[in-house]
């Protein structure tokens, strides 16, 4: 393309010389030799710096790890191997939710042909896997008549993760909890289930411990000793149907654009920090996402390298245009955990439909697993006139009203839960977190498994 300086030197030097020449009577002949000449060296300095950025490469990291919000640095390697360029403007093909300081760079070559770095303060908007293809190289020409361009190969990937740090205060109790099986005595409620050995019956032995085929089969009583599980398995699943794709409702006047915005980035902040929670409590973390079927299952295991593949198949997770199906949830969970284990759903039950859908799928899991329900609530979900507070106009009536119609229903919905032995939870989408993270420890602290 003309550079800035085949510009200026037309529009100050060879138009006005035209012009003057031409007004004096000078021959047109003269004139057309004059421009043939200029013509002449703009496209020999063209085709002498043709294959200056031949040997022009660009390497990026094969992967780029960040959180959504945070500021990192990328950098390339950039290198001429032919060692005809000094100077390059750098620019990469950006996926518009990364969000670059500035567009191009510039670059310094060294003249012995070694790599240079270029670097790129970017932003993260969003989370997902932002790949990167190819990158935009310029340099002037010999003569500087022209800027050379060039489209070169520059593969790179970059994976957004959650933000879990923005939620900190809120989980810094839980990581500063020491465990029960330090030096410090902590008070244990409840008794394990975990069979450790059998003993002779002593006086003050409940009955319920005594082993009767082993008392039968040695003619004096048998005690069946107990201790606390170790490792217990806690499975969390994710609903992503359309009602987790509901935009979430801002909770205070100045907009956090880094927030999440619907339901099902809350409960893959909230599945994330669990795993999190797992792992310091000693547990083992299982995972599961649905909406019209069983999209995904993740095992329970434990390890930095298990946390890092549930991480990795949340970060992409978007929500699905469809209803969720409970009872296939359950089957699937019928047909995957053996063992008892604590099942911890992230739903929405919104719909009268949904709320019944759900506690006639859930009575036979309920029956052998730990079920815990979170749903998220809002500011207007109250009883109607809770708070001595006057109405101003008859539209905040109305508000107040069917604010108290949703409130009923989900009151009706936990008590009918809680029938079947489940237990319902009603969070603030900014509380939703801290709440969950808390009732799995009020199930580890209560020996429930």
């Amino acid at each position: 393309v003309p550079s800035t300086r085949l510009l200026w030197i037309t529009a100050l030097v060879i138009v006005p010389v035209w012009l003057v020449l031409g007004m004096i009577g000078v021959p047109l002949e003269m004139l057309a030799l004059l421009g043939a000449v200029g013509l002449a060296a703009a496209v020999l300095d063209a085709a002498l710096s043709f294959k200056k950025l031949a040997g022009v490469t660009v390497q990026l990291p094969p992967l780029t790890r960040t959180s959504k919000g945070k500021h990192f640095i990328l950098e390339a390697r950039v290198q001429d191997t032919a060692a005809q360029c000094r100077t390059l403007r750098l620019g990469l093909g950006l996926d518009r939710m990364l969000d670059a300081e500035s567009v191009e760079v510039r670059v310094d070559l060294p003249a012995d042909g070694a790599a240079a770095l270029a670097r790129w303060p970017i932003t993260a908007l969003e989370r997902g896997s932002f790949g990167i293809e190819q990158a935009f190289v310029e340099t002037p020409s010999r003569l500087g008549l022209w800027d050379m361009r060039r489209t070169v190969a520059a593969k790179g990937e970059v994976r957004v993760y959650p933000d879990l740090s923005r939620g900190r205060h809120l989980l810094a109790p839980l990581f500063m909890r020491k465990s029960a099986l330090g030096v410090h005595q902590v008070r244990q409620l409840g008794k394990g289930r975990e069979f450790e050995q059998l003993r002779e019956y002593l006086p003050g032995d409940s009955y319920g411990d005594i082993y009767w085929k082993g008392t039968a089969k040695r003619r004096y009583p048998v005690t069946m000793m107990h201790q606390i599980e170790r490792t217990q398995e806690m499975h969390v699943m994710i609903d992503i149907s359309r009602r987790s794709a509901r935009p979430l409702e801002q909770s205070t006047a100045k907009q956090d654009r880094f927030a999440p915005k619907t339901p099902c980035e809350r409960f893959i902040q909230a599945a994330l920090v669990l795993a999190l929670a797992a792992e310091q409590q000693g547990d083992r973390f299982g995972l599961m996402t649905f909406s019209d079927q069983v999209h995904r299952t993740l095992p329970a295991s434990s390890g930095r390298a298990h946390y890092n593949a549930c991480r990795d198949a949340l970060y992409t997770l978007e929500p699905r245009v469809a209803s969720p199906d409970f009872q296939e949830l359950f089957i699937q969970i019928g047909n995957r955990l053996r063992h008892r284990s604590l099942i911890i759903v992230l739903t929405d039950l919104g719909e009268p439909w949904l709320s019944e859908s759900f506690a006639e799928s859930v009575r036979q899991a309920a029956r052998k697993h730990v079920v815990l329900v979170h749903v998220l609530g809002s500011r207007e979900f109250q009883p109607l006139f809770h708070k001595h507070d006057a109405i101003g106009h008859v539209d905040h009536l109305y508000s107040r009203l069917a604010g108290h119609l949703l409130w009923s229903d989900l009151q009706d919905t936990t008590r009918t839960l809680k029938q079947c032995g489940v237990h319902l939870t009603s969070s603030l989408q900014e509380s939703l977190i801290a709440e969950v993270v808390s009732e799995y420890l009020k199930v580890k602290k209560r020996q429930l498994l």
